[in-house]
């Protein structure tokens, strides 16, 4: 379900502006020759909630004919200069009372959008007709490398007031993917780049300047008076630590920042879920346990009532998450184990039944997860999450980080100690995997702590988040092999009951993982007391 990242520059220019000659623009990244511009014109149909929701989020959606590409398009933010594009086909359309042809968008990109809508039903807000130029650069082999667009745009809004702008922009779009271009925060690489900053250099000799805006809706809302308001920016870290060596910032501010980031990693995820896009469940997964650890951890810094209750609701939301990653992850996992084995120990369709098992809890996990997404529940969640980093800061929320978070921190280590201290008294076996699984939790609350204390307490903190990452990475090793043992074990006595010749490898595969999950637990005691040498907690001391 997944689109092609879109990496683009735009830029403005006035009526008489003089595309410069191409021919020469790019050499040094590849460019060898360029085609006659193509010139045709388009007319797309921008839809959105009446509030703009869509817009606010930098989305747009929109239903387009004329040039190559008609069908519906959904634009989504992808870092600095780039975009996602997802494309669906056209569907009939009527025109409506102003004689503008459009249809319902598609219901799976309404669904992609889903949380920015939030219920907010969506109708065409603008209609754009452009008239472009359309000019490509190629490589040796005559494959194109990117595309430089002259666009002359009409727009008309279509809201109670009416209002018609016109403009012309320049677009410059590469075409071939670069080496993996970053959507982090980072433009394209590498000959992308290059291309990039010649043709910009070129259009800007010309008399090109920055475009005001990043999409053709955004500028003609803008034009209209009719933009929503850019978002707040969210509190950056390294303005933590400037305020800190200025003489302090409160403990709340602290954790504001931290769980902040993650309501942006669980929005950003959000999308790439319902497009079921590799690692996103992950990375969802992720920020919600953040949020909650976090909430755990610092607990007495925020209302009890509301502590509750995002505890119980982002652990709803991480167990509905977990279900399709599991099995994912597992599937991967018996993959490789399966390949490892010589092959006459390998008896029956073995890969097929392991393959039969964990699709179907895949299939099972992902239907949880989206019902879980498209809930009335979830909305409130985020809701209650946009609540909580905005609040005001009350009570010991308030008082000096340095010395509320220190103590707060060094009861979770206390915690995470007296864990592992339990498990190594008790004998090898269930009760000991038990124990063993509660200590890995309390290890990734610490190193969530870590984490968010660093701006505070910089390498201290740093050092703290990685050694209790090394702990939590051993803890989960033992109690993936523990889960997976569990599983081949359930299978194996079921394939020998069905007299299935797969259950001798079922049971070659659960003694390896037993082993597993012994290995690891040797390794994480061997561990421990450097992992939690006290040289390296000294700064949690009093002071």
């Amino acid at each position: 379900m997944g689109g092609h990242l879109e990496i683009e520059r735009k830029f403005a220019v006035g009526a008489s502006f003089v595309l410069p000659r191409l021919d020469d623009v790019g050499r040094a990244a590849g460019v060898a020759a360029t085609t006659e511009p193509e010139t045709f014109t388009q007319e797309a149909v921008y839809y959105d909630s009446e509030d703009l929701r869509l817009a606010s989020a930098k989305i747009t959606l929109r239903r387009r004919v004329g040039g190559t590409d008609d069908g519906w398009h959904l634009k989504l933010p992808a870092g600095v200069g780039a975009r996602e594009e997802i494309h669906r086909p056209l569907s009939a359309a009527e025109p409506d009372e102003r004689g503008i042809a459009h249809g319902a968008p598609p219901a799976d990109l309404l669904d992609i959008v889903f949380l920015h809508l939030r219920g907010a039903r969506v109708s065409p807000v603008a209609r754009l007709v452009t008239t472009r130029g359309a000019t490509r650069l190629l490589d040796l082999a005559g494959e194109p490398l990117a595309e430089v667009v002259d666009d002359r745009v009409r727009a008309q809004t279509l809201g109670e007031r009416a209002v018609l702008r016109q403009w012309r922009e320049i677009e410059v779009e590469l075409l071939t993917q670069p080496d993996a271009p970053a959507t982090n925060g980072a433009s394209a690489g590498g000959n992308g780049t290059r291309l990039l900053d010649e043709v910009e250099a070129a259009l800007r000799a010309a008399g090109a300047t920055d475009a005001p805006h990043g999409s053709k809706l955004a500028q003609v809302l803008s034009l209209a008076n009719t933009a929503p308001p850019e978002p707040a920016p969210r509190p950056a870290p390294e303005l933590l630590a400037r305020r800190r060596r200025r003489g302090g910032v409160a403990a709340g501010e602290v954790l504001r920042v931290y769980l902040s980031a993650q309501v942006e990693a669980l929005l950003a995820a959000d999308p790439r879920v319902r497009m079921d896009e590799p690692d996103a469940v992950h990375k969802m997964r992720v920020a919600t346990r953040r949020m909650r650890s976090t909430l755990r951890t610092f607990a007495s810094l925020f209302p009890a009532d509301l502590v509750a209750h995002l505890d119980l609701e982002l652990g709803d939301l991480a167990r509905s998450l977990s279900g399709a990653r599991d099995s994912e992850v597992q599937l991967a996992y018996f993959d490789g184990r399966l390949a490892a084995l010589p092959s006459d120990l390998v008896l029956g369709p073995i890969e097929e039944s392991l393959a039969g098992h964990l699709k179907a809890g895949m299939a099972e996990g992902r239907a949880e997860a989206l019902a879980a997404l498209r809930a009335e529940r979830y909305l409130v969640l985020l809701v209650d999450l946009a609540d909580l980093v905005r609040a005001p800061l009350t009570g010991r929320a308030r008082r000096p980080a340095a010395t509320e978070l220190r103590e707060l921190v060094r009861v979770a280590d206390r915690k995470l100690a007296a864990k592992v201290a339990k498990a190594a008294a008790t004998a090898a076996g269930p009760d000991r995997d038990v124990l063993l699984h509660s200590a890995r939790k309390q290890a990734k609350r610490l190193r969530y702590a870590g984490e968010a204390l660093v701006p505070i307490f910089g390498a201290d903190a740093k050092a703290l988040a990685r050694l209790s990452e090394e702990a939590q990475e051993l803890l989960g090793t033992h109690q993936d092999a523990t889960v997976a043992a569990g599983l081949l074990r359930s299978w194996g006595v079921a394939a020998q009951e069905a007299g299935d010749s797969t259950a001798f490898t079922y049971g070659l595969l659960l003694g390896l993982e037993e082993l597993r999950a012994r290995v690891a637990e040797r390794e994480f005691f061997d561990a421990w007391p450097a992992l939690s040498d006290s040289r390296d907690r000294r700064w949690m001391k009093k002071k």
